[in-house]
C-alpha cells in the first residue's frame, strides 16, 4: 500500500528562537554577524549601514530611514556607521514558516520574502512598534506570550510584504500578471467556492485564457490550484487546532460535512480524522517533517 503523503505542518516555534537587538552604535563603526538559517530584518531609524559578504568588498552604503530584509543571513555582516540607531531582528526559518498561513496569500508573501529587500522607511511606519512589542513579549515571558509573538510576527511579515509591493508598484516593477491577480482573488474568495468561470468573469478574461495563465505560473489548473489551497488550509487546521471536522468544513465554506470528508480523502489520500491521528502519532515519535503534498 503506498504511503500517504502529507503537507508540511507548521507549528509555533519556541520564543527563544527569535532574536531582537537594539542597534545603538557608538561613535565608531560596528558590525553585527548575520548567521545562516535565519532571515534578518534591520529597521534603521538613523545613520548608515552596509552588508558585507564573506571575503568580498562591502556593498553600497545606505543611509537615513531604511528597511533591509534578507531571507537568509548566509554568514554576512551588517556594518553600521557611528551614531546609527535601529532594530535588528533574527527570524529562524521555522518561525518564518509558522508565521505565514498555508493559503494563496501566504504563498505570495513567501515568494516576496525570498529575496533581498532594501526599502525606504517612512517615519509613520508601524514596524518599529511591532518589533518593540515582540521584544517585550520575549522578555516578560507572560502566559500566552508564545501565541502573542506568533501573531505579532505574522503582522510584521505582512507589513514588510505590503511595503515591498508598494515600492514595486511605485517604480513600475510590480508583476500584475493575470495569474497573480487570480491568486489574489483566490485568497479572498477561496472559501466562497467561486467557480473558475466566476474568477474569469471578475478578471474580464475567458476561462481558457485564465487556465493557460495559471498553468504557466503554478503548474496547476485554476480548479486544481483552488483545491490545493483549500485543503492545505484544512490540513493546517487539523494539525494545529482541536477544531472538530464539521467546524473546519463549515469554516472552509462546506455546508455538507460528508462531502467535505469525501473530497478531503480524494485530495489528500486519507480521511480528516485519520490524517489528524497520524500527525499526532508522528509528533509523538518526534518526527516534525512531513512530505510535501500532494
Amino acid at each position: 500500500m503506498p504511503q500517504t503523503r502529507f503537507p508540511p505542518v507548521r507549528t509555533s516555534p519556541p520564543r527563544s528562537t527569535l532574536g531582537v537587538q537594539q542597534v545603538k552604535s557608538p561613535l565608531t563603526r560596528a558590525g553585527y554577524a548575520l548567521p545562516g538559517g535565519s532571515a534578518h530584518l534591520f529597521l534603521m531609524q538613523t545613520g548608515e549601514a552596509s552588508l558585507r559578504e564573506r571575503n568580498r568588498p562591502e556593498e553600497t552604503w545606505v543611509d537615513g530611514r531604511r528597511l533591509i530584509w534578507l531571507d537568509d543571513g548566509g554568514g554576512r555582516e551588517l556594518l553600521v556607521a557611528g551614531g546609527t540607531r535601529g532594530q535588528l531582528v533574527a527570524i529562524p526559518q521555522i518561525a518564518l514558516a509558522s508565521a505565514l498561513p498555508a493559503t494563496p496569500l501566504g504563498d505570495q508573501i513567501r515568494r516576496t520574502l525570498q529575496q533581498k529587500l532594501s526599502l525606504p522607511l517612512d517615519s509613520s511606519e508601524r514596524l518599529p512598534a511591532l518589533v518593540e512589542a515582540i521584544d517585550a513579549e520575549r522578555q516578560t515571558a507572560a502566559p500566552g506570550s508564545d501565541l502573542t509573538i506568533g501573531h505579532l510576527m505574522s503582522l510584521l511579515l505582512i507589513r514588510v510584504w505590503r511595503l515591498a509591493r508598494a515600492d514595486l508598484i511605485a517604480h513600475g516593477r510590480a508583476p500584475q500578471g493575470l495569474a497573480e491577480r487570480f491568486v489574489q482573488l483566490a485568497a479572498q474568495h477561496g472559501r466562497d467556492h467561486w467557480r473558475v468561470s466566476d474568477y474569469a468573469g471578475a478578471l474580464a478574461v475567458s476561462p481558457d485564457r485564465l487556465g493557460s495563465a495559471v498553468r504557466r505560473a503554478t503548474g496547476l489548473s485554476p480548479k486544481g490550484y483552488l483545491l490545493r489551497a483549500l485543503f492545505s488550509e484544512a490540513c493546517e487546521l487539523l494539525a494545529n487546532t482541536g477544531m472538530p471536522v464539521g467546524q473546519i468544513a463549515f469554516r472552509l465554506g462546506f455546508s455538507d460535512q460528508g462531502y467535505f470528508t469525501r473530497l478531503f480523502a480524494r485530495q489528500v489520500g486519507t480521511s480528516p480524522g485519520r490524517y489528524r491521528r497520524l500527525v499526532k502519532e508522528r509528533r509523538g515519535e518526534g518526527d516534525a517533517s512531513f512530505a510535501a503534498w500532494p
